[in-house]
């Protein structure tokens, strides 16, 4: 089973969350199942933690009101 970031009411997932599955998963044909740990780290910090000390994830990072959020 593949794990996807859900979008959210809150909006979509920040363009600088990143996860390893983002380079693995580049390029596979249609109908292959995507791969992902589900570790997550901000391009702006290189940690999993954002520029306003909150954590990064799937969860975290739809949040348009935190102050790092940047649109996709």
């Amino acid at each position: 089973m593949s794990e996807e970031l859900k979008i959210t009411e809150t909006g979509a997932r920040c363009r600088s969350l990143l996860s390893k599955g983002l380079y693995i998963n580049a390029g596979l044909p249609p109908g292959e199942e995507a791969a992902g740990d589900g570790n997550f780290w901000c391009g702006k910090t290189q940690t999993i933690f954002g520029p306003d000390d909150g954590l990064c994830d799937g969860e975290h990072c739809v949040n348009a009101t935190r102050s790092c959020y940047e649109k996709p």
